[in-house]
């Protein structure tokens, strides 16, 4: 029972429980029986009082007659009875059992209860009272209480009690049963203790003998044992598989106590380390390892500041091997840092590969910076031939040689050219590999842009037999802030590469807003997108291209698109990754045929990535191809490029043109400008009898101007006295056919109609027709088509005319005329600005001697730096300006121009280098110069810096 201590806990406080009840129901019986009692003594007196005052004289006899009464037989009392005259009777009775009244004695009182009559005082035993009758008869009572009756066979005094033992038996038998089910739950949790169980098994209980809540709690520990016997063979599974890791890991393992005390590490440690573990003994880091620098060395021998998981490079004190040290602090409860695990990893061949690395890479770096040391020098030793071979070059006269003479001319030139272009995209090529290739946004009249560029290619165009058309939309801005250089030199190379691979047909720049809407459609279209794998792979500027979702900022353009298009030998599906890969092709035979470098698209890309932008390639093998450049538009500015006059609105323009590419766009600026104009790619004689009567119609209203396309009256006219060229049926030898024919008749109908004005429209010059067709006609344009001299033409056509000129001016003969006032003006000047030409090489001083002498001014002539310095010193009143070359033996330029500005000369200095970088012209910025001119000298560029440093007089 000494396992049971709340059993008898239990009991013994129902026990206790049991007899206070008990003790508290006999106190109030015996209390009830009392208060009886005295109730009794009350009723008594209260009885004798009435008695007596119903006597109005009491006596003797009439008190003892009272006294007889059944009221006064069960209780014992003492009476006095006193008359008015003194007189004393005394009346006293004694139950059996209780003790005689010993004397008399006259109360005193203190009432408890007082009437006019009566009064009386009640304690536990007696009831002392006084009565006064009228007679003045006084009676002195004395009444005992009845002593407690005590029935013990009633029910009220046993019932109780037995009920109590018949609990207490209960509960008894109720506690040893539990006491039974408390031995089986004891030995139950006893044997759950003593062995494991494989599954879970419910208690041995007798379900009949046991209570539900026993079952239950039984249930509750067979599954907490189960369930603790599982997770201790986790744990200990767990446990064998962690000594395992540890003990068979290859690499060293030990814990760290926070003091840096190791209170453990693995074999692998002690192999590594030749160590045995010993309890017994205090080992630290710093025993075995040493810190790979003093930072290192320090936290290793404070363990205790770290808090963070920390990567360190430490080395073996015995094998003098590189180890990588990973230790991770393991905090307690509240935080505090409790140890540390620590894991070391052999980096030693890593180490010493980083090494090799590192001075490789140092190597490489010395290397690189000599390449480009050396890549400056080569450009610089190239540009100076390539200067003497373009200058010469440009000083021959083409028109005093032969036509041979000026064939191989002209090969020179182009050969020479190209070689200059070569080395410009090799040099561009190594700016954005480097990362120097620097972007500068300005303010850009896109519109001017494009026509310079136009009339850049148009004598490549020529000699390729093909026709260059620019166009640009009405609705576009036409200033941008954008990088103009680089963006010319995208669009050079795009329609250089467009005229080279079109052999027949036209080649188109057209320039273009596009909208918010617009640029939402190309974005979800799969085209083809030129930044292949293949070109990502080279290390490119970085991919800037059109992002996955386009925000729309509200305003109306915020892209513009650059489309060169061509007609030319198209480029296969399976090529076109190809193209943006610095020197790639399309294919090897297109390399062997056409030549190149493979250069000019992938610098193309690049820098259009770096504008912001990127390039866009839709081909089709045998038909053409389109190189769209998308840029965003920065701060556009709107200005009107083709301006409207009112005499337009009287003009009705009839053009007959050659490519419908020509047709959209001149019908898109017809309407922006509301010049009516009908626009014809095929005149036949269906189209021209509408013509005729739209021209019947409207004779007194509009006044027809024709502007026909000389390759279309070249291709559709047979009659070869008007033909500088032979058409390709005349050299076939094949027949005309009958729509030629009728072409040629309606045209011919046009060109007789002496009333209609007419313009031709040409990419050949206008000395190459012959003169009897330029008769029929009253004007001439170019191709790239002007749209400001085409509006001027139509005005100048739509007055009334005075006076006809037969015998007009060419353009040849306007610039024979120019050449040569220049000459004369050149021969006249009595005082021509002397400049100072410095430079080491001599075929370069004649060439720009030359130039200098054929733009009308004197030059002298410097070897270096310190022959300049001589020359100024005694010459410095003649001399203007110097033309200073930067790579010079004995003084280089840079030196000699520090000196001169040192010396308080403001003489304007410009700088003529082959190296054509930004570095460069850095150098010559912070050395004094005023300008800077890149060899081979362009005798424009030459002649605009000359012109805006100095006054010619």
């Amino acid at each position: 029972m000494q396992q049971f201590q709340s059993l008898k806990r239990l009991l013994f406080f129902y026990i206790l429980t049991l007899l206070i009840m008990l003790v508290l129901y006999y106190a109030m019986m015996f209390s009830a029986l009392k208060t009886q009692s005295q109730e009794h003594s009350q009723v008594v007196f209260t009885a004798l009082k009435h008695e007596t005052t119903d006597h109005a004289v009491p006596t003797e006899a009439d008190i003892e007659k009272i006294l007889t009464k059944p009221f006064f037989q069960d209780i014992s009392y003492q009476l006095i009875l006193m008359m008015p005259s003194g007189q004393t009777y005394v009346y006293r009775h004694t139950q059996p059992f209780e003790q005689q009244f010993s004397n008399i004695t006259f109360p005193t009182l203190t009432t408890t209860s007082k009437t006019a009559t009566s009064s009386y005082q009640i304690n536990n035993v007696t009831l002392t009272g006084k009565i006064k009758v009228e007679s003045g008869h006084q009676i002195y009572v004395v009444l005992r209480h009845q002593p407690l009756d005590i029935n013990w066979i009633s029910y009220r005094f046993w019932l109780p009690l037995m009920t109590a033992i018949m609990l207490f038996s209960l509960a008894l038998l109720y506690m040893l049963k539990r006491r039974t089910n408390w031995d089986q739950l004891v030995q139950y949790t006893e044997s759950l203790t003593m062995s494991s169980k494989e599954a879970y098994l419910p208690p041995p209980f007798v379900k009949e003998k046991t209570t539900p809540e026993f079952l239950r709690l039984g249930h509750s520990l067979s599954r907490v044992s189960y369930q603790l016997h599982d997770h201790h063979r986790r744990i200990k599974t767990l446990s064998q598989r962690l000594e395992h890791l540890v003990n068979q890991a290859p690499l060293p393992m030990l814990m760290v106590m926070r003091q840096g005390h190791i209170s453990f590490f693995n074999q692998r440690f002690e192999q590594v380390f030749t160590t045995a573990f010993q309890r017994d003994s205090n080992y630290s880091l710093t025993d075995f390892l040493t810190g790979s620098d003093k930072a290192t060395q320090q936290l290793l021998q404070k363990l205790s500041t770290l808090r963070v998981t920390r990567n360190l490079l430490v080395y073996g004190l015995e094998d003098k091997q590189a180890y990588q040290l990973h230790i991770t602090p393991w905090f307690g409860a509240h935080g505090q840092v409790h140890g540390f695990t620590v894991l070391l990893n052999n980096v030693d061949k890593l180490v010493k590969q980083v090494d090799d690395l590192q001075l490789q890479n140092q190597q490489a770096q010395l290397q690189i910076k000599e390449f480009a040391k050396l890549r400056s020098i080569i450009g610089h030793e190239l540009r100076t031939p390539l200067n003497a071979i373009i200058g010469t070059l440009e000083l021959i006269e083409a028109n005093r040689l032969t036509p041979g003479q000026q064939e191989v001319l002209s090969m020179l030139s182009q050969s020479s050219q190209s070689m200059l272009a070569m080395l410009n995209d090799m040099l561009d090529m190594a700016k954005i590999k480097a990362g120097k290739a620097d972007i500068v946004n300005e303010p850009n009249d896109i519109f001017k842009l494009g026509q310079h560029i136009s009339d850049l290619m148009v004598g490549s165009a020529r000699r390729q037999g093909i026709n260059l058309l620019y166009f640009f939309a009405p609705d576009c801005p036409r200033y941008v802030s954008t990088d103009g250089n680089r963006l010319r030199q995208i669009l050079l190379n795009l329609l250089d590469n467009a005229i080279k691979f079109t052999p027949a047909g036209y080649v188109a720049l057209i320039v273009e807003p596009i909208t918010y809407e617009q640029m939402c459609f190309i974005t979800s279209l799969n085209s083809k997108r030129t930044l292949t794998s293949a070109a990502r792979n080279q290390n490119l500027a970085s991919d800037n291209r059109l992002p996955n979702t386009v925000v729309n900022t509200g305003d109306n353009h915020q892209w513009m698109r650059f489309s060169v298009k061509d007609t030319g030998i198209g480029i296969a599906d399976s090529e076109q990754h190809r193209l943006f890969s610095y020197f790639n092709q399309a294919n090897k035979q297109i390399s062997q045929k056409f030549g190149g470098t493979g250069l000019g698209l992938a610098i193309s890309n690049s820098f259009a990535q770096l504008l912001g932008g990127f390039i866009q390639l839709d081909s089709e093998l045998g038909i053409g191809s389109n190189f769209s450049l998308y840029l965003p538009c920065h701060t556009p500015t709107y200005q009107p490029i083709y301006h409207f006059h009112s005499s337009l609105t009287h003009i009705r323009l009839i053009a007959v043109v050659e490519q419908e590419i020509c047709a959209t766009f001149l019908q898109q600026v017809c309407s922006h400008l509301s010049l009516p104009v009908s626009i014809y790619t095929n005149l036949d004689s269906a189209a021209a009898q509408q013509l005729y009567e739209q021209l019947e119609k409207e004779a007194q209203i509009l006044k027809p101007v024709l502007l026909l396309d000389y390759e279309y009256y070249e291709t559709h006219s047979l009659l070869p006295a008007h033909l500088s060229v032979a058409t390709e049926s005349s050299k076939t030898g094949s027949p005309a056919k009958p729509n030629d024919n009728e072409k040629s008749n309606i045209i011919n109908k046009l060109l007789n109609n002496t009333s209609l004005p007419k313009l031709l429209l040409s990419m050949k010059p206008e000395r190459s027709i012959t003169s009897s067709l330029l008769d029929k006609f009253d004007g001439f344009l170019n191709k790239p088509l002007d749209i400001a001299l085409l509006l001027s033409e139509l005005i100048r056509l739509a007055q009334p005319v005075t006076i006809t000129q037969k015998n007009k001016d060419t353009i040849d003969d306007i610039e024979s005329k120019k050449e040569f006032t220049v000459e004369v003006d050149t021969k006249e000047a009595s005082t021509a600005p002397l400049v100072l030409v410095v430079d080491d090489n001599s075929t370069n001083q004649k060439i720009t001697c030359k130039l200098l002498d054929k733009l009308g001014y004197s030059c002298l002539v410097a070897d270096n730096g310190r022959q300049a310095l001589e020359q100024l010193d005694v010459q410095r009143q003649q001399i203007a300006l110097i033309l200073m070359d930067c790579r010079m033996p004995v003084m280089d330029g840079l030196q000699a121009t520090q000196i001169i500005r040192s010396q308080g000369d403001s003489i304007p200095i410009v700088a003529l280098t082959a190296n054509n970088t930004e570095d460069d012209r850095e150098a010559c910025r912070l050395a004094g110069m005023d300008d800077f001119l890149a060899k081979p000298i362009n005798k424009d560029k030459l002649q605009t810096v000359l012109q805006s440093l100095m006054t010619t007089e």
